[in-house]
């Protein structure tokens, strides 16, 4: 359908007010600002920069610039902000289903390195790990968190139930791509009898995931360890092996599914859970398709890349694409589990 030119503008001009939005929201969580108003209530720039320490100023035109958004509300008369309970809970809960705290760190931090972007994209290659800030890898860990905290382990894993039975028994699993080990902790909180081993190719994820394992009181059935897919699986042999959010970012994704099926004893279980997609790219039209081309522009394909990978991007693994790789590594059924949301799908192989 065709559209006008005043038309055009105006979807133009509505985008740059929302990333100008996005951006004044993640200043606002970084710094603590919607937080300082959930606990203190309605609140002027004053006293806002009072409490944080912050310059005054400052705080005074990021409350007017908020309150065009609609997030907060600003009282004209009496000069304070006040924000309501529910995007309080949105913009400062951590881990629980409707936490939005991990996107606003990822894809603020996941534009930073601009400049080597463009620069790939003229000569190629990609953007590696070390290249992207730590409050980068903090987002990351908080997505992951409520996504493992609040859906896999509590609803997801129920609905595959030869896994759950084997979990509730105990058996020796493997978490491939552990990150910061927030998926083998909650899986291994909930199911006590079981091990969990985490295996991660960046050294800062481990050490986080020992700390995390500490702090989730389950140091006794969890190991974390730094593992490269491209050197092939580890020497012991698991029950289970997952992989969440994985197989589309490794630079060579059948070496990687191959590793996992030569690590799992005879009749194992690979559990997958990746991002939900198309066959064909250009027809993923849902909500998050923005999202996702976006963030496999800035991490999952660039990183990919930078490695000398293929490059499968973050909307790279769809069904049929799952059966060549697995079929191709070994596996003989692939069965897509109905988790019903936004961004994963969840498959048992076998």
């Amino acid at each position: 359908m065709s559209k006008n030119l005043d038309d055009c503008k105006k979807e133009i001009l509505n985008d740059i007010s929302r990333t100008i939005s996005f951006r004044l929201c993640s200043i606002g969580i970084d710094l603590g600002l919607f937080d300082d108003l959930s606990i203190n209530g309605p609140s002027s720039s004053e006293e806002i920069a009072s409490r944080k320490k912050y310059n005054e100023r400052y705080i005074r035109e990021w409350l007017y610039g908020i309150s065009k958004t609609g997030y907060i509300y600003f009282d004209k008369e009496t000069r304070k902000a006040s924000i309501n309970n529910e995007y309080s809970e949105l913009f400062n809960s951590e881990g629980g289903k409707n936490s939005f705290k991990g996107f606003f760190k990822v894809i603020n931090n996941m534009l930073l390195p601009y400049e080597n972007l463009i620069s790939s994209f003229k000569n190629g290659g990609g953007i590696k790990f070390e290249e992207y800030n730590s409050e980068f890898w903090k987002g990351l860990d908080l997505t992951g968190c409520s996504r493992y905290r609040s859906f896999l382990v509590p609803e997801w894993i129920d609905q595959v139930p030869d896994i759950k039975e084997k979990l509730d028994k105990g058996v020796k699993f493997a978490d491939f791509g552990c990150g910061t080990g927030r998926s083998a902790v909650e899986l291994a909180k909930r199911f006590k009898k079981s091990t969990f081993f985490g295996f991660d190719k960046f050294k800062p994820n481990i050490e986080e995931a020992q700390i995390n394992a500490k702090s989730g009181d389950v140091k006794t059935n969890t190991s974390f360890q730094v593992w490269d897919a491209d050197e092939g699986g580890p020497d012991d042999k698991f029950d289970i092996a997952g992989a969440f959010d994985l197989i589309h970012d490794l630079p060579h994704p059948q070496e990687g599914i191959k590793a996992i099926k030569k690590s799992l004893k005879p009749g194992g279980i690979f559990l997958l859970m990746d991002i939900k997609c198309t066959e064909d790219p250009i027809d993923n039209d849902d909500p998050m398709a923005l999202f996702k081309f976006g963030a496999s522009l800035h991490f999952c394909m660039t990183t990919s890349l930078a490695y000398n990978g293929i490059g499968l991007g973050t909307v790279g693994l769809p069904f049929k694409k799952v059966e060549e790789l697995c079929f191709n590594a070994g596996f003989e059924n692939v069965k897509e589990i109905d988790i019903n949301h936004p961004i994963n799908s969840l498959f048992q192989i076998s």
